[in-house]
């Protein structure tokens, strides 16, 4: 299997906050031009990490979680055979390893005390996935051309959405899109919410991962057009896609297929 990724402050923002970790290592700063990894072994992690824009240290809350993940990866935490309820608990350490770096950096430098992540991902595995996310990035399939998301936003916009309030297209535009419910962060009083995801993989399925730079720029449908194009090969269109929106967050994204 192969994933194509890519990560960009994107065209307002002077800081790129998000980080990738992509099979083996962690993927942090600016990349001019998508790039691809192959891969056999499983399981397989990928993972989009957005640090909370607009807070001191969203930066380094990314590299702290994408560090934690890496670190479990390398460690075996996630097992060749899938059980869901180890697959959870393994997250949940890691999130609960992040959250304590972060606050012992905090308490050296109170400016820091708000800095959080968001992340989603997926653990592939020879006949199953698991998609995951805390916060507001997300995790699809691709069967059979079709977009499906896997993962759930932790966030106004989609308690709005799960009520009927909004339609999923309208997530995107809200004035409350950046508000979400939970995240990594330093200053957690309870430990933060994580969705999980178990599916079948079928060898034609492929997955995408991203930030919400990336699905709040782009609707559902072009997103979908250029992802039905040739893999690898189309995440230059998507690369392209997305700087010229003019998107005004991170865009950060994996892109995993054969």
């Amino acid at each position: 299997m192969k994933a194509a990724f890519f990560t960009h402050r994107g065209s307002v923002r002077s800081e790129n906050q998000d980080a990738l970790f992509v099979t083996s290592e962690a993927v942090i700063g600016d990349m001019d031009t998508y790039a691809v990894v192959n891969f056999d072994k499983f399981p397989t992690c990928l993972a989009v990490i957005d640090g909370m824009g607009g807070c001191n240290g969203g930066a380094e809350a990314a590299r702290i979680l994408t560090s934690a993940i890496e670190e479990a990866a390398h460690a075996g935490e996630f097992g060749s055979e899938f059980n869901m309820a180890d697959d959870e608990a393994a997250l949940r350490e890691i999130m609960l390893a992040a959250s304590n770096r972060m606050s012992g950096e905090a308490n050296v430098n109170p400016e820091l005390r708000e800095m959080g992540a968001t992340f989603a991902g997926v653990l592939i595995r020879e006949k199953s996935v698991l998609a995951f996310n805390c916060g507001d990035c997300r995790a699809y399939r691709i069967s059979h051309g079709a977009l499906e998301r896997l993962t759930r936003d932790h966030s106004v916009v989609q308690e709005l959405f799960g009520n009927d309030i909004i339609g999923e297209d309208e997530m995107r535009s809200h004035p409350r899109k950046n508000i979400v419910t939970s995240a990594v962060s330093a200053d957690l009083t309870e430990p933060p919410e994580l969705y999980v995801k178990s599916a079948s993989r079928w060898e034609t399925d492929e997955y995408f991962i991203c930030s919400d730079g990336v699905w709040e720029t782009l609707p559902a449908d072009a997103a979908e057009a250029i992802l039905q194009g040739s893999f690898p090969n189309s995440a230059e269109s998507l690369r392209n896609a997305l700087m010229e929106a003019g998107c005004r967050d991170n865009i950060s994204f994996i892109w995993s297929g054969r």
